[in-house]
């Protein structure tokens, strides 16, 4: 009984370690682990490694790297997960919610382009549906008619650029972990008004990996 209880002391213990270890560590370095981790196909590993570098940001109040990680936790639970579209969009919400300007403006442009991108993949299901006055569902978009779902959609693209005095005077580059852009682009697009963040984040449920 002593025996069983030490490895189990010894395995908390080391896992305490390394979560110490991980917490120390610079973001740069956790997130080339987690690149690896994704070529390597170990989709779960990244996914519980980017839990913990929300969790770090959260402590440190790194909004960029939160949502960097709120990003990529996102992808990987459209493959690990069933049915992840609706846990993914509320999570979005939710951290809409805790964002400040200008974060939550780029979070609104993720969350209407995820929408637009479920529209894209579904659409035949949609121009079957008949059209509502008011929502089936308020929380689950997926029972929404196309007319309720393109509302949507837009009030978050307004929603994007709301204080555009300031967006127009924010520079991107604070935030390029965020956004895609293309060299040479801050040019024609100086500020941060003039980019439409691009989600990499599909409703697709490819093979699953381990």
């Amino acid at each position: 009984m002593m025996k069983k209880f030490s490895i189990i002391l010894s395995i908390l213990l080391f896992s305490q370690l390394i979560n110490g270890q991980e917490a120390n560590m610079p973001y740069k370095e956790l997130w080339n682990q987690v690149l690896k981790l994704e070529k390597d196909q170990l989709t779960r590993s990244a996914y519980d490694l980017v839990q913990k570098i929300y969790q770090k940001a959260e402590s440190d109040r790194n909004e960029v790297q939160r949502i960097k990680a709120l990003l990529f936790s996102s992808k990987y639970a459209l493959i690990l997960e069933e049915d992840a579209q609706l846990s993914v969009i509320n999570k979005f919400k939710t951290e809409i919610e805790k964002a400040s300007f200008p974060t939550k403006n780029i979070l609104e442009s993720y969350l209407a382009n995820l929408y637009w991108q479920y529209f894209k993949q579904n659409r035949y299901q949609f121009y079957n549906r008949t059209a509502t006055e008011t929502k089936v569902d308020s929380v689950d978009f997926r029972t929404w008619d196309l007319n309720t779902l393109f509302k949507e959609i837009d009030l978050h693209f307004q929603n994007a650029l709301l204080d555009s005095n300031a967006l127009q005077k924010t520079d991107p580059k604070e935030f390029k972990e965020l956004i895609e852009t293309e060299e040479g682009s801050e040019v024609y697009r100086p500020t941060l008004y003039d980019l439409r963040p691009m989600t990499r984040l599909f409703f697709t449920n490819p093979m699953k990996t381990a």
